[in-house]
Order: C-alpha cells, then structure tokens, then sequence
C-alpha cells in the first residue's frame, strides 16, 4: 500500500505542475512535455511499482472505478461513502490507466511513448461531479397583474442587490486565484469566502424579490448565473486539491460573467420597452444607464 500512495503522490506534482504552466499561459506543448517527463522519469520507481501492484489486484482489466488512496483500518461492515471523484482524480486516473496499458501491451515507456500518453490524457475534458445549482420559475415569486410602480419596484430592488458593495478586505475573485497560482500560497484562497457569501446573498435577496411577468425569464437568468459565478469561485478555492477542477473553474466563470452581462441587457430592454424610469439616485438606475 505505501506504493500507491507514493504513486498518486507522483501523480499529484505531475498535475499540480500543469496547473502553474497553464496559469502562467505556457504554451500546452509544454504541459505534454511535462507530463511525458514526470512519466519517463517514474517509470522506474514509483509509478512502475504501483502499475505492477495494480496489475496484480486485477484493476487494470478495464474497471473504471477511480482509484483512490486506502483509508486507514476500516472495520468489515462498515459502510464507507467515498466522494464522487473531482477533475483532478480523473486526470490521474486516466495517466495510470494510460500507462498500465502500454506497460500491460509490452512497449518500453521511452520519451516517444510518454509523450504520447501526455497527449492522449491532455486532449481530453475532465469534469468534477460539482454542478452549480440551478433554478426554474418554481423557485420565484411571480406577479402574473404588475403595474408600472411594480416595474419600478422590483427594478430598485434588484440595482440595490446587485450593487451591494464589497466587503472591505475582499478582493476581485481572480485576482486572488491569478495570486495563488503564481505564489502557491494556499492561505491566500481563503479570502475567497468573502467573494462566495456576496454572491450567496445576492442570489438568496434575488429570490426574495416579487417579479412581475415580463421579468420571469431575464430574473432566472441572473440566479443562475449567480449561482454559477458562486459554483465557479468555490472550485477556485479547492485549488489545492483539484487543480484540473481549478482550471475549468476559470473558463466557467467567464462564460457564467458573459451570460450575466447578457441577462442585464435584457432586463434593461425590458425597462426601456415598458417606459420605467429611475432617477440617478435610485438604485434602478444601475439597470437602465
């Protein structure tokens, strides 16, 4: 057993330097090189160990469990609930398996053949199993009879959530993570909570909010894409220990921030269309300037 350890030790600085080259906007041939030399380079130690140790428990014959560290002395009857696999171990799943194979096929793990296996386990896409949550018309409170004051109403209500300040020691989500991915300092993560509980409460003040007819659609629109910005920042945070999950969390909130600019311009459009109002002292203005 301390063989796969130290073998998903190995498999853990391999991925976690691929996530500093892709931060630092390395080209991903250097990520394949990387890749192929942490495999060349274990392949006479550790890795090769645990591939003979697995081939021995029969876990390379096709099984697609992922494989995960033993835990300590659980007792036999014991009900034991593992967590759903991240990004992260997929990737480590997929280069074990990768190798096993080649080594099971017969084929020297040269340079050549390292480098193939980088490439075959970086072309492909490694989801967690962490979703963000979504919400339908069921979860709002709509006015099917509004009136112009309505309008106005829910517009100041939501400009006041959404442009509720940040706390004073919070920082631009990204940049915390661009800080964290050039330092490796973990610490510096945990200012993120201050993002995620502004996003949370914007989203639970969203859902508090009465909303005539017409706003039904574009008010979905930004829960979700809260809640997406939300699911986002708090795979940032789990840096540390999924990295891949990490990375895709950067894509994912630009596109979750491009929907939620696309969603205001909605509800502007709305406001304009239906001739409300704000003056620049009231929170609605935010949505219609």
């Amino acid at each position: 057993m301390p063989r796969i350890i130290a073998a998903l030790a190995i498999a853990a600085a391999l991925i976690f330097g691929v996530f500093i080259i892709k931060n630092k906007t390395v080209a991903p041939t250097s990520s394949t090189a990387l890749i192929a030399e942490q495999i060349q380079n274990a392949n006479q130690s550790s890795l090769a160990a645990y591939a003979q140790e697995l081939e021995s428990l029969g876990a390379a014959s096709g099984t697609s469990a992922i494989l995960l560290p033993p835990t300590p002395d659980i007792a036999i009857g014991t009900d034991v609930v593992l967590a759903p696999p991240t990004a992260t171990d997929k990737l480590a799943q997929n280069i074990l398996e990768t190798y096993i194979n080649a080594k099971q096929s017969g084929v020297a793990v040269s340079s050549n053949v390292a480098t193939q296996i980088a490439d075959n386990v970086i072309s492909q896409p490694y989801q967690d199993s962490q979703t963000a949550k979504t919400y339908s018309a069921a979860n709002i409170k709509t006015e099917n009879s509004y009136s112009m004051a309505d309008i106005e109403n829910y517009g100041n209500a939501v400009g006041k959530i959404i442009s509720a300040p940040p706390a004073p020691n919070e920082q631009f989500e990204l940049s915390v993570f661009e800080t964290f991915a050039n330092s490796g300092d973990e610490t510096v993560l945990s200012s993120l909570s201050l993002n995620i509980a502004r996003y949370k409460k914007m989203v639970s003040s969203l859902l508090a909010v009465p909303v005539p007819q017409i706003f039904v659609e574009s008010h979905i629109g930004l829960l979700n894409s809260l809640s997406g910005i939300v699911d986002s920042i708090q795979k940032m945070q789990n840096a540390p220990t999924d990295p891949v999950g990490a990375i895709n969390a950067t894509t994912e909130y630009e596109t979750t921030t491009r929907n939620l600019v696309s969603v205001l311009s909605a509800e502007k459009a709305i406001f304009l269309k239906e001739n409300a109002t704000f003056s620049s002292s009231q929170p609605g203005y935010i949505l219609v300037k």
